[in-house]
């Protein structure tokens, strides 16, 4: 992409029509870096934003959001603050504040973030993929967070055939008996999640637990060229290039970018990362990311921030911001 190509980005990500993503490109992508106080006036348009609103006005006072099913459970609450993190909120917004009360005092059965309130509805990819929105937003050190950390920890597999969380010994954790996520091979979703929410902790706040377990979940993905079937040009996985705002479950190709750049920036000078991203770029409009998809349903449906099959300001934004920290680390010879 050409400086020019990228400034014109920039500055149709800063259209008054987006103020969510307004701010978060002045934040991130803007030389040099506006002043706290023009950050601020940019954060203050986020929450009276038309789209924005009309997601957050269904929450209900205990902090959950209506389930389109006749059985509730919170995977509603756990869109809505996918969209939230995307809309730069935090801990101490009040729509935030208090889905995380809610999930912290009834969806925490054994002793982790489970979608159902008897906790039959722990799964590592929904942990991996809401704990990481909850630590975008602010909310690393409550009890939802930290407990679901360590239950990935103490359970995620990231076996391929074979190799067993990065080596041959035999796996050494209990691993509940929870849905058929682990087979002889771990379900890819699980590990993208589980990637995304131990790559999402602040390097500071990592535990060696935390680093053996993402250097493991790190192997497995070197196994799959970050998003193939195998370490062979295969197939891709079907949804991984269908781009969307938030994935239920899922991560997309742009996701798992996103979390190589949070593990460690200098990662992109390993060839199988290099390759992942150039596949990424190919798949832009010049750098402009479209939104292919959204699995907001149970939530409200159609997402109303951005019209599927156009551009998308949101994907472009974190596009944009992905490469700005990956190209940043001079390559090796």
């Amino acid at each position: 992409m050409t400086p020019e190509r990228h400034a014109e980005l920039v500055e149709w990500l800063s259209s008054t029509d987006n103020p969510p993503v307004r701010y978060l490109t002045a934040r991130d992508l803007v030389d040099p870096a506006p002043s706290h106080e023009v950050l601020r006036t940019l954060r203050a348009d986020i929450l009276d934003w038309e789209p924005l609103r009309s997601v957050l006005n269904p929450q209900k006072e205990d902090g959950s959001f209506p389930f389109s099913q006749k059985t509730p459970t919170a995977q509603p609450t756990f869109t809505a603050l996918g969209l939230m993190y995307r809309c730069g909120l935090v801990v101490t917004d009040e729509p935030v504040a208090r889905a995380v009360t809610l999930l912290s005092e009834h969806h925490l059965g054994k002793g982790a973030l489970s979608y159902t309130t008897g906790g039959s509805g722990i799964l590592p990819c929904y942990i991996g993929v809401v704990v990481t929105a909850l630590i975008g937003l602010g909310a690393f050190e409550t009890d939802v967070v930290q407990s679901s950390i360590q239950w990935l920890i103490d359970h995620q597999r990231f076996d391929h055939k074979d190799t067993r969380a990065g080596g041959p010994e035999p796996w050494p954790y209990k691993a509940p008996f929870n849905y058929g996520c682990w087979e002889s091979v771990s379900c890819y979703h699980g590990v993208a999640g589980a990637f995304r929410a131990f790559a999402a902790i602040p390097p500071q706040h990592r535990t060696p637990a935390v680093t053996e377990r993402l250097e493991q979940a790190l192997d497995y993905l070197r196994i799959h060229r970050l998003y193939k079937r195998s370490a062979l040009d295969r197939p891709l996985f079907r949804h991984m290039t269908r781009f969307f705002l938030v994935g239920d479950y899922r991560s997309d190709l742009l996701d798992m970018l996103q979390g190589i750049a949070d593990a460690d920036p200098a990662l992109i000078n390993e060839d199988w990362v290099r390759d992942a991203f150039d596949d990424m770029s190919g798949l832009t409009d010049d750098g402009a990311v479209t939104l292919v998809k959204n699995y907001g349903r149970r939530l409200i449906d159609p997402i109303p921030f951005e019209p599927i099959g156009a551009p998308s300001r949101f994907l472009t934004y974190q596009w944009l911001a992905i490469g700005r920290t990956l190209t940043a680390i001079p390559a090796t010879i």
